[in-house]
């Protein structure tokens, strides 16, 4: 049995099976290989375009990943970035503006920062942890 490394390595990209692709980017996903999930995925469309929605769903669980290892790493650049291509493809992800909001608090950009979270506060008002960085984002920008 091959390593999941040599798996990919020995992955014809022109094969005939949708299912060998998709398992292949999943597989890539979970190895933290995005761009070569991505890219991947997007073969798959491209032998049948009936599978959009999946590649969206895949998109976005790629750019979740790719903000949550980001953030592992402190690369708050790339975590702001990630976490915006989430919150423009899923405006009501609470989740995805509380990380933006972070990101770009930890980049020192607190107007941004007070968007994203104000807009994760609106979309979960309950959310005691949003509030909390909410309102010290607040406080540095001046604002009560």
């Amino acid at each position: 049995m091959l390593s999941p490394l040599l798996a990919l390595q020995h992955l014809q990209i022109n094969t005939s099976e949708i299912s060998e692709l998709w398992q292949a980017a999943k597989l890539s996903l979970k190895l933290g290989r995005l761009n070569q999930s991505l890219t991947i995925a997007y073969n798959a469309v491209q032998k049948n375009p009936a599978q959009q929605q999946l590649y969206h769903q895949h998109y976005i669980e790629s750019m979740r990943l790719g903000a949550e290892f980001a953030e592992e790493i402190g690369d708050n650049q790339r975590s702001a970035y990630y976490w915006e291509q989430v919150t423009q493809q899923v405006p009501q992800d609470a989740i995805a503006w509380h990380g933006l909001g972070i990101a770009k608090a930890n980049l020192q950009d607190y107007q941004s920062a007070e968007f994203a979270l104000s807009r994760a506060l609106q979309l979960e008002p309950g959310n005691q942890k949003i509030r909390m960085h909410l309102t010290e984002v607040r406080q540095l920008l001046g604002v009560s």
